[in-house]
């Protein structure tokens, strides 16, 4: 089997951990991952637009939006986020 470059890319809705990534020199996130129960880590690609999520780190949230998978990384380019108030299922 040849392995291309292809990107595979579908809407969907997971449920995951919001797990800053990446910091600059201040220390202030700039980057987040989800971080799914099946060991799944999906970066975020335009967390410019939902900055609030830089906030809810190490919480629980259900997140919309289409994902790309390339190679072994996968990312979502996010158009919503719901959090997931604990003890709640």
């Amino acid at each position: 089997m040849k392995h291309t470059q292809h990107k595979d890319t579908h809407k969907q809705t997971i449920r995951g951990m919001v797990v800053p990534a990446q910091w600059d020199d201040r220390f202030e996130v700039t980057g987040i991952l989800v971080a799914c129960h099946d060991e799944r880590e999906i970066k975020v690609e335009n967390l410019e637009s939902f900055p609030n999520l830089k906030d809810m780190s190490q919480r629980e949230a259900l997140f919309t939006g289409v994902i790309s998978k390339s190679d072994n990384s996968e990312s979502i380019l996010l158009e919503s986020y719901t959090p997931i108030n604990d003890g709640e299922e």
